[in-house]
């Protein structure tokens, strides 16, 4: 079990409302069946591109879009913005947009890119440990082929089809409960949230594909993970404001369980 140094980004992980907790993402749609697929899912130069799936418990209304082609500028929402100004990268923001669905209040998703938050930083953390999945189960480098000269443009084209064909294999839905949210490394929802990336980092499915919905509710009181029988479906849901005993080691059994032994 990892712990989160002070000086590190916090780690969280995400409820949605009991109603919800049986939900789970569907590969291959870049969405999920507790929310939408991220706004302009498709990328390139398309419309606003964002990961906001709604508050936790709404159906949302967002769509998903083709990329475009040409070597039009993305055109990310404020919080996808931030992370491809903190990572440097278009992979980067590409993780949140393409991957990731956050079910939050709007007063929430606002601040998720503010330039202290830990929300943010957390997200150097996750994007980290989703191209380790990627590398894991296609032996394809993002990060190396989108640098592998000073063409940064024509290597985006190369890495952004690469991402939309992982995007059929791998999504993590974030649902906080509440109009708004705590975004400090003392929160939970971003303690679970590093935790769970942490883990499937370590212990890759041995199923070749995830999906993620993790729920974080104020009336959950211990951390419950529910895994499907094809071993690559868990819904997580976990309490919003009162920190459950051994919570890491319940998140993380479930996976070390369905993982490749080695």
């Amino acid at each position: 079990m990892k712990t989160i140094a002070r000086t590190g980004l916090v780690v969280s992980s995400l409820f949605v409302s009991a109603c919800l907790a049986s939900g789970s993402g569907t590969f291959g749609t870049g969405g999920s069946s507790t929310g939408p697929a991220p706004n302009g899912g498709g990328g390139g130069g398309g419309g606003n591109e964002g990961s906001y799936g709604g508050a936790a418990g709404t159906s949302g209304n967002s769509t998903s879009t083709a990329a475009p082609s040409g070597p039009a500028e993305p055109r990310w929402d404020d919080f996808a913005f931030a992370v491809r100004e903190r990572s440097g990268t278009y992979y980067g923001p590409w993780v949140m947009t393409k991957f990731t669905t956050f079910k939050v209040g709007k007063s929430c998703y606002a601040k998720l890119g503010d330039k202290d938050s830990d929300s943010l930083n957390n997200t150097g953390y996750y994007i980290r440990n989703v191209l380790e999945l990627a590398k894991k189960w296609t032996n394809e480098d993002w990060d190396q082929i989108e640098n592998q000269r000073s063409n940064r443009e024509k290597d985006r084209a190369l890495v952004e089809p690469m991402m939309n064909e992982f995007a059929k294999r791998f999504h993590m839905t974030i649902a906080v409960e509440g109009d708004d949210c705590d975004n400090t490394r003392d929160a939970l929802w971003i303690r679970y949230w590093y935790q769970v990336a942490e883990t499937f980092g370590d212990y890759a499915p041995i199923s070749g594909k995830l999906d993620i919905t993790l729920n974080v509710t104020a009336a959950a009181r211990d951390v419950t993970v529910d895994v499907d029988e094809s071993g690559s479906q868990f819904t997580i849901t976990a309490p919003r404001d009162i920190e459950a005993k051994d919570w890491h080691e319940k998140m993380e059994k479930p996976f070390r369980r369905h993982a490749k032994k080695l």
